[in-house]
């Protein structure tokens, strides 16, 4: 288990990260994962990286403060403090941002005091959020199973189980990882050049469980892999746009748990008209939908739409990782919020102002919601007026696009 945590970790800085001698690394996680941040650390010195800085979260001692003291307090302390992102941004740090979930960890915690602080948090790393969504230092999310998280997928503390379907799931056991992925990464890519050919005007979504919406690209869409100048997310399934925020209407049903906050959202749905969600409900955690809803105006609007087969690897687990990092990567999903400049045609020389103009959204929100259905057909209406089914029966369909 040793040996494959050390080659999921250099896997993670070569692989993903491609850091290269002379890097910086800043690493973000909960204290509960230190083990495997100081075997990342020890990897990246082998490497020649020697400028690392840490941020470690302390969940027991967060969870305290929600329990015991006020607003002003709680985003007063060091212990909630975020502003070390802007200045790694700033430094030209790589971030290695480590998802270690727990879920209903903060099931005592009243939801919209958990919303607030975390609509703080994101107001005061801003500046952080225009150099990944502009595209200017390297990112990347991956997961570290935990003890919490096994119990809640198990029963119990089987935290080597969790280790080893990681472990399948982001091919560690083939011989040669990162060459297993950029072969990967070739597919996910032709892919996206696929659908970037069609000249698509609007997506319609069609599913049993009651989803039917039509959600229309902007002028210049593009879609892209997860594959830039490095991975950013470990796993990948998916390729993903940025929808018209203006031309998305109908309704759309969850088709897996979504945790925010580490708090549940189950069975819940979302209706739109004319870009804006006008009514939603959930049978769990409406109170949590709402406080998402409620960041500010953007995330009352789509910032993305991703394409991912529901014959995924992810998803032929059977397995609800109850962690968006992978449960994304089982389901064709959406995500409420901000927008991704990549994703239009010269969108990263733009200004927030010319990307809104264009038809992209802005917030400081971005939270992706599962959709995806064994049943769920995808319609391409392109822009002659013509139609080509792009997914049938939850997989993907490439044809010749004549």
């Amino acid at each position: 288990m040793e040996k494959k945590k050390r080659k999921y970790a250099n896997f993670l800085l070569k692989g993903c990260l491609r850091l290269r001698e002379g890097d910086k690394l800043f690493i973000i996680g909960y204290d509960i994962i230190e083990d495997f941040i100081n075997i990342i650390i020890e990897e990246a010195k082998i490497m020649g990286i020697n400028d690392i800085e840490t941020l470690i979260n302390y969940p027991k001692e967060q969870k305290e403060l929600y329990l015991t003291k006020n607003y002003e307090e709680i985003i007063g302390s060091p212990l909630m403090d975020r502003t070390k992102y802007n200045e790694m941004a700033r430094n030209g740090y790589a971030f290695l941002s480590l998802s270690s979930t727990m879920p209903d960890y903060y099931k005592e915690v009243d939801p919209e005091l958990l919303a607030k602080v975390s609509r703080h948090q994101m107001e005061t790393i801003k500046e952080y959020k225009h150099y990944q969504h502009k595209g200017l230092i390297k990112w990347n999310i991956s997961a570290v199973p935990n003890e919490y998280w096994a119990v809640s997928l198990f029963g119990n503390n089987d935290v080597n189980k969790l280790w080893n379907l990681i472990f399948d799931i982001c091919l560690i056991n083939e011989d040669n990882p990162v060459e297993a992925w950029n072969n990967k990464m070739s597919n996910l890519k032709n892919r996206a050049e696929y659908l970037n050919s069609l000249n698509i005007d609007k997506l319609i979504y069609e599913n049993s469980l009651g989803t039917n919406v039509e959600i229309g690209l902007p002028n210049g869409y593009l879609f892209q892999s997860a594959d830039g100048d490095n991975i950013v997310n470990m796993p990948t399934e998916e390729v993903f746009t940025s929808p018209d925020r203006l031309r998305v209407n109908g309704k759309v049903y969850s088709s897996k748990v979504l945790i925010h906050n580490n708090s549940p959202i189950e069975e819940f749905w979302l209706e739109f008209k004319d870009g804006k969600v006008i009514n939603y409900d959930a049978k769990v955690g409406k109170e949590i939908l709402k406080s998402i809803l409620d960041t500010d105006d953007g995330a009352k609007y789509l910032g993305e739409v991703a394409l991912v087969d529901y014959d995924s690897p992810i998803s032929k687990t059977n397995v609800i990782f109850k962690n968006t990092l992978f449960d994304e990567n089982a389901s064709c999903h959406l995500a409420l919020g901000a927008s991704f400049a990549e994703c239009i045609k010269g969108g990263l020389e733009m200004n927030n102002e010319e990307l809104l103009e264009l038809g992209l959204n802005y917030s400081k929100e971005h939270v992706d919601f599962f959709i995806g259905t064994r049943d769920l057909k995808i319609t391409a209406v392109l822009k002659d007026g013509s139609k080509k089914v792009i997914m049938n029966n939850g997989n993907f369909i490439m044809e010749d696009k004549k």
